[in-house]
């Protein structure tokens, strides 16, 4: 039984409906008014969702040639890192539209949280956010002087994808990984390949709902994967790209949460199998009648629960070193 403010939530996104729709737009047609118009939406959506923690600040800094937002609660480690990866499709969101959410989080676990403004889809297409990425991450060891131990990767959506494929690139270059990731809805299937990927859901899913129905019945495309991917990059066994399809072994503790009610679940399904085929030390919740990222929603007490609960589990793991973290500890 969800809480009384999380349906009270559900009633705001029905209401909310008819611009979510509009964020999703035909990938073989945007326009630049298009893809304003699309983050705009979002960003009116996501403002409205919740007032930022009382508190907790923000500063603009450089990660590389990367701009990015600081967030800082009164609570906040100054050697405790999480580099948070915003989500939206590739296409929309931003670490201001975000803060909201951050601030929570921030206040939650103690953490000093970076959120790098990635470049976004269609003007940068894949591998342009990979990079992006992988450079935040170098950035902070080599420009701000911290060490991979204090650093944790955390991303929902789109940002999830970009978190395990930034780990599983670093991981095949050779790098010393974070000590760990954590990771809301994470969009892990672009190629939209697992069985929760239909209408049914769609009518479940208030985020993400709206606007794969549009995907899928308007548009006639079974996937997202052609608004951020060109031809010459498709391959959906790129676990750069799907990251269902990589190998995670010796990679750090992972925490997943997710909604049952999302077209996204199977994503996190199929990563918990991974996981377990790997040997990597996880840790797994589906939230019950919850949607895509309800902690976006960060003042119900599921949003709040969640938050706590990656708290404890980034609080348990940064500052230990990933290799004690391989499939053979993982048996001891």
């Amino acid at each position: 039984m969800i809480s009384s403010e999380a349906i009270k939530a559900k009633e705001r996104f029905k209401r909310l409906g008819f611009l979510i729709r509009l964020i999703s737009q035909n990938p073989t047609k945007l326009s630049s008014l298009k893809v304003s118009l699309q983050r705009a939406n979002f960003d009116f959506i996501v403002g409205r969702l919740a007032k930022k923690a009382v508190g907790v600040n923000h500063s603009e800094v450089q990660l590389g040639d990367i701009k990015a937002w600081k967030v800082t609660a009164p609570n906040s480690d100054p050697e405790k890192i999480l580099l948070y990866f915003h989500g939206g499709a590739y296409i929309v969101g931003n670490p201001q539209s975000y803060f909201p959410m951050m601030s929570h989080l921030a206040e939650a676990t103690g953490f000093t949280i970076y959120v790098p403004s990635y470049r976004l889809a269609p003007e940068h297409v894949y591998p342009s956010q990979l990079i992006d990425g992988c450079n935040s991450y170098k950035s902070l060891i080599e420009d701000h002087g911290y060490s991979p131990n204090q650093i944790a990767f955390g991303g929902d959506s789109a940002g999830g994808n970009l978190a395990l494929a930034t780990l599983l690139k670093l991981k095949e270059d050779g790098e010393t990984l974070p000590s760990a990731v954590i990771c809301m809805s994470p969009w892990a299937d672009p190629a939209a390949t697992g069985d929760t990927y239909n209408l049914e859901t769609c009518e479940r899913d208030l985020v993400l709902g709206p606007t794969f129905k549009k995907v899928f019945l308007k548009y006639g495309l079974e996937s997202y994967l052609t608004y951020y991917v060109d031809d010459a990059d498709m391959d959906e066994n790129n676990p750069l790209i799907c990251p269902i399809k990589g190998d995670f072994t010796d990679c750090p503790p992972i925490m997943i949460h997710v909604g049952e009610d999302e077209l996204l679940l199977s994503d996190s399904r199929t990563l918990k199998k991974v996981f377990e085929r790997d040997g990597v030390l996880h840790e797994y919740k589906e939230w019950d009648e919850l949607w895509h990222v309800f902690q976006m929603e960060s003042l119900i007490p599921e949003a709040k629960e969640s938050f706590k609960m990656f708290g404890s589990f980034l609080n348990k793991y940064v500052g230990v070193s990933c290799l004690l973290y391989t499939s053979d500890a993982a048996d001891e």
